[in-house]
């Protein structure tokens, strides 16, 4: 997967997050069950991936997204949710920018010769 389609699939991911978070005055879900369970699932494979295709260049926003997305799993309050939503803004931007810094695959630099 390129850098700007992970990008893209983070920015669905977090659509997919805010709709499915949609409550009744008495705090109940009123989203289908089927999309909660994609945006969980959805967020769960953004998560890893931009975790993977962080690592060797940024390994603190790395480890920041994870952090932040196990405890806004574990403790979600109102800061909480800014300090995710900052730390997967920066993310975001951060793997769209990768795309100037890939490059392809050079057969004449290749080691088997």
């Amino acid at each position: 997967m390129k850098s700007k389609t992970l990008a893209i699939f983070g920015i669905i991911t977090y659509i997919f997050q805010v709709l499915s978070s949609a409550e009744d005055l008495e705090g109940n879900f009123t989203a289908p069950t089927i999309l909660i369970a994609v945006s969980a699932i959805a967020t769960i494979i953004f998560t890893i991936l931009a975790t993977i295709r962080l690592w060797r260049t940024q390994k603190v926003t790395s480890v920041l997204l994870l952090t932040s997305s196990v405890i806004t799993l574990v403790y979600a309050s109102v800061p909480v949710k800014i300090i995710h939503f900052l730390v997967f803004i920066w993310t975001i931007s951060l793997i769209w920018v990768m795309t100037k810094y890939e490059k392809p695959a050079d057969p004449s630099t290749s080691d088997t010769h």
